[in-house]
């Protein structure tokens, strides 16, 4: 044997004999339909109802057959009470007279036993249909009737049978005593009318039940079309295809709104996707261009030698437009990092009449070079206007809003930052007297990478055409409002509403 073959059988004899344990299983989920629930709960509700309807169908019919019975043996007691005393000459009261209205509303049976007792619990007078045995005699509880009223009790006898015995207590007028009728009315045809109600019941209900559960499903079907279309679009859009929309229904119930709604967010997904297309795209181009620029330059530099000035006009060049392309991609970056709510807000009470003062200082070189007029006027009431924003995200409005007023305006026009209050808010204006935005432009000037549309002429303008959107995303996260108003020729005008901080 080679040195270690003791060691592993033994470590296989302890494998066999080691207790494996067993693999977890998966929980096997049973995925049902839409259609089938919908139909399993139509068919709960139905059962639920058709077994309440039958049981109170069977206690009512059962109650009111042995009503029957019982209203029928109370008329037999006052019909022996009544030929008993006419027999004695006694005179009957007035709530023991019979008459033949009574006997025509009631169900005429004969007792199957039928008793007369004394007050000393002895049957006096007895009438028995055969198969029948004697009732036995409870004196004390014959004792504590009341005189004139009727007992009734249902007896099991010894065979299983049931019987319905009624009791009557009279009193004797040769005595002064008391004296019992005691009838009795055997429950079997009652019992038989149960069974034959059950049967019915046992046979309608499945019969109902099965007729439910096929209309349940077509109302299911019926309900659930709409939805079927909605997912037959929703797969032809996952293929790509965003122009597919769900038809409209000819009646706008809940059905008609989830389409409308899922047609709505198509139109929106659509209209995202052209968006980060067209982003994508100008993104692209804006970034191609400068490093093109950039490597013409160096190319043609690098093919002969050049002078100092020469290499250095080229670096020169290469270094705006890197400077550029770190502006476009710090905004770009903070645009994209504002869309996934990654960038924080650290706000505070900004004094904006200080803050639109310090801006107007800082950017007035910027006007003084076009020949422009730059004019700040403040709020007429209270020196100090403050809001709960940050600090550094509202200069930067500023400085674009005031950069573009002064990069589209002529030379020797006007550019006005006015600051009021109204209506517990703030309302900045930034306008100007320059050649303004054709009606055309005008609803897209805040979208990204937009500058101008094909009509427009002006071929000066420069930047990436993010600017406004920035702008546009500062205002939104501060909770305020924006609207630009413009006439060609004329100037233009963007008002930013925020509120004000409140003492």
């Amino acid at each position: 044997m080679r040195r270690g073959d003791g060691e592993t059988g033994r470590l296989g004899e302890d494998l066999l004999r080691r207790p494996v344990a067993p693999s977890p299983r998966r929980p096997v989920t049973l995925m049902l339909s839409l259609r089938v629930k919908f139909t399993l709960y139509y068919l709960a509700i139905i059962s639920a109802v058709l077994l309440l309807f039958g049981s109170s169908i069977y206690a009512y019919l059962s109650r009111s057959l042995q009503m029957t019975i019982d209203e029928a043996l109370a008329y037999q007691l006052k019909k022996i009470e009544h030929n008993m005393a006419a027999s004695s000459g006694a005179e009957l009261s007035d709530h023991s007279a019979l008459t033949n209205e009574d006997e025509g509303q009631l169900l005429q049976i004969s007792p199957h036993i039928t008793q007369i007792i004394d007050s000393q619990g002895r049957v006096t007078d007895e009438m028995i249909s055969p198969k029948y045995v004697q009732l036995p005699v409870d004196l004390e509880k014959l004792r504590s009737l009341e005189p004139g009223s009727n007992h009734f009790e249902t007896v099991k006898l010894n065979d299983g049978r049931l019987l319905r015995v009624a009791t009557r207590r009279v009193k004797d007028h040769h005595d002064n005593g008391s004296y019992y009728i005691r009838l009795g009315q055997s429950l079997e045809p009652l019992s038989i009318a149960r069974q034959r109600l059950l049967i019915i019941l046992g046979l309608a209900i499945p019969l109902a039940l099965l007729l439910g559960s096929y209309g349940g499903l077509l109302l299911a079907n019926q309900a659930l079309r709409p939805v079927d279309r909605i997912t037959r679009a929703a797969e032809q859009i996952s293929t790509g295809d965003l122009t597919e929309r769900v038809p409209m229904p000819a009646k706008m119930d809940e059905i008609g709104r989830l389409v409308v709604t899922f047609n709505q967010m198509i139109s929106r997904l659509q209209a995202a996707f052209e968006r980060q297309r067209q982003f994508t795209s100008d993104a692209s181009h804006e970034l191609r261009t400068p490093l093109a620029v950039m490597r013409g330059d160096i190319e043609i530099t690098l093919r002969r030698e050049r002078t100092p000035e020469e290499y250095k006009r080229v670096l020169t060049s290469n270094l705006e437009e890197i400077v550029r392309l770190s502006r476009l991609v710090e905004d770009l970056l903070m645009l994209a990092r504002a869309d996934a709510g990654r960038v924080e807000l650290r706000r505070e009470p900004v004094d904006l009449n200080k803050l639109c003062q310090q801006m107007v200082e800082y950017i007035s070189p910027l006007a003084q070079q076009k020949g422009q007029q730059l004019i700040y006027e403040p709020s007429n009431g209270s020196s100090e206007i403050k809001i709960d924003a940050d600090m550094q995200r509202i200069k930067q409005l500023l400085l674009n809003l005031l950069d573009n007023a002064i990069k589209y305006t002529d030379y020797g026009g006007n550019v006005t930052l006015r600051l009021k209050t109204e209506d517990k808010c703030v309302e900045i204006s930034v306008a100007d007297t320059g050649r303004g935005i054709p009606p055309e432009d005008l609803p897209h000037i805040f979208e990204r990478f937009f500058r101008k549309s094909k009509s427009t002429s002006d071929r000066s303008a420069t930047g990436f055409g993010l600017g406004l959107s920035i702008v546009k995303w500062i205002v939104d996260s501060h909770g305020g409002k924006i609207a630009a108003y413009s006439e060609a020729g004329k100037g233009t005008t963007f008002t930013v509403r925020f509120p004000l901080l409140q003492a």
